[in-house]
């Protein structure tokens, strides 16, 4: 069954497209931003005047490698459009944030318009307990997309504490966090989808603190896909000049009626 905008019905939201193209070159994938635009794809912005296809892949993509991550900080779905603010930063450090406009037609991307916004953090600019601790989750985000133990458990104080989603009731030390985190990185046959929404910062000279939902998807080694939205609270503190996680808190809100888990929660 489809849509009167030609959708199926169990086809991705315009939202998560828009992420996907995001992520896209987060990763520098090229293959996903392909096969999200249509071939009469059409790229707007204030140095760009409706540049096609081929022109986009020639002018803009090749940005992808100094791109370091995006933060999303508003996105509005109306119909086949959406608009988008985000945070970028580059390699070098560098943050700005701009608006963008997507425009589909089925899972296809057929226009987008670019609005530059204002310079958020210069290369060389101090950073804040807010910058690094967002720098720190966008790592962590990479992290467990790549699988990489190491790096995901990089920030963490040796007697951290973990409150998790599953047995038992906490988890105290680095190591124990490690054998769990690498039993649930390797229960995964494909490549792990995980996107963190709602990402909000607060901190002081020495402590800090965020919340944040997250998803996860993928398929199992021993089958069935997952799909789910969790939620996340991390502290910090600062410990020999470096902002170190000292508790993480994750977990899912139960039905009271039934007694189970509430894993089909969308935000």
């Amino acid at each position: 069954m489809t849509t009167e905008n030609g959708r199926a019905n169990d086809q991705i939201s315009i939202s998560d497209l828009a992420r996907r193209c995001f992520s896209a070159y987060e990763l520098k994938d090229r293959q996903m931003i392909e096969d999200l635009l249509s071939d009469d794809f059409t790229f707007t912005s204030p140095l760009d005047d409706r540049i096609d296809r081929q022109a986009y892949f020639k002018r803009c993509w090749p940005n992808s490698e100094i791109i370091r991550t995006f933060q999303i900080e508003k996105l509005f779905e109306s119909g086949d459009e959406a608009f988008v603010r985000y945070e970028c930063e580059t390699k070098a450090g560098k943050k700005f944030r701009n608006t963008e406009w997507f425009r589909f037609e089925g899972d296809k991307l057929k226009e987008v318009q670019v609005y530059f916004g204002e310079e958020t953090q210069s290369a060389n600019q101090e950073e804040t307990g807010e910058t690094v601790i967002s720098a720190i989750i966008n790592e962590r985000v990479q992290a467990v997309r790549d699988k990489n133990v190491n790096a995901l458990l990089s920030n963490h104080a040796p007697n951290i504490l973990s409150f998790d989603v599953i047995n038992p009731l906490h988890r105290i030390g680095v190591d124990m966090i490690r054998e769990r985190v690498e039993r649930w990185l390797s229960s995964f046959q494909s490549s792990i989808g995980y996107e963190v929404r709602d990402l909000s910062i607060k901190s002081s000279d020495e402590l800090a603190f965020c919340h944040y939902l997250y998803r996860v998807s993928g398929t199992l080694i021993e089958g069935g896909n997952v799909e789910m939205w969790v939620r996340a609270t991390i502290c910090f503190e600062k410990i020999d000049d470096k902002w170190t996680i000292i508790h993480e808190h994750q977990s899912v809100p139960f039905d009271p009626e039934t007694g189970k888990a509430s894993l089909n929660l969308k935000p």
